[in-house]
């Protein structure tokens, strides 16, 4: 099977069905990440087809060296956030680590040392998916961004500062902040419905 790099090499070099390949690929895992950034899947269909546009438009230029994934989803989130920008939701500061020594100074286990509950790991029911869509939903940008790359789609802290052009120690710092509003958010909703 072809790497999604060979494939987009492929694609520039005139590949239809490459290019078709790394959307089949990429369908429900990149609409599912826009949907969750957005809140409104109808949007998310719009972005997703104006990243592989861009996609199409760059697949030339792509550094073969690079990964694609992490491009990919580099690109969907710069169109999330534009469009958010573009509607005016969620006013949004910095969150810049200020704590510890240096960017490492935040462990993963600091970030998740917390008194509140973490999100569920396993869904159980409808209500739990619209409890947790809905309290994602709430939350500002760049807290709902960090959580869906982390917790839905498992990249690295690393591969997330590159995505999102920001110091390590920021993506931390604003993992640990957007997991706790989660949880504050997520408690608040389910007390309200028992």
């Amino acid at each position: 099977m072809l790497t999604d790099e060979q494939l987009l090499a492929d694609y520039g070099r005139s590949d239809q069905a490459a290019f078709a390949e790394l959307i089949r690929r990429y369908q429900q895992e990149l609409f599912a990440f826009l949907a969750r950034f957005v809140s409104d899947p109808n949007v998310a269909e719009d972005l997703f087809q104006e990243t592989f546009v861009q996609v199409h438009r760059n697949a030339r230029s792509f550094d073969p060296q690079r990964r694609f994934r992490p491009w990919l989803f580099t690109i969907a989130a710069n169109k999330a956030r534009d469009y958010l920008r573009s509607h005016g939701r969620h006013v949004t500061q910095s969150l810049d680590n200020t704590a510890g020594s240096g960017e490492d100074a935040t462990t993963f286990l600091d970030l998740l040392a917390s008194d509140a509950p973490t999100p569920p790991t396993e869904l159980g029911s409808a209500e739990d998916v619209a409890a947790v869509q809905a309290v994602l939903a709430e939350l500002p940008a760049i807290y709902r961004e960090v959580l869906t790359m982390s917790f839905f789609h498992q990249f690295a802290y690393k591969e997330m500062a590159e995505m999102l052009h920001i110091p390590l120690g920021t993506v931390k710092s604003r993992l640990h902040a957007a997991v706790a509003a989660f949880a504050k958010g997520y408690e608040k909703r389910t007390k309200a419905r028992n």
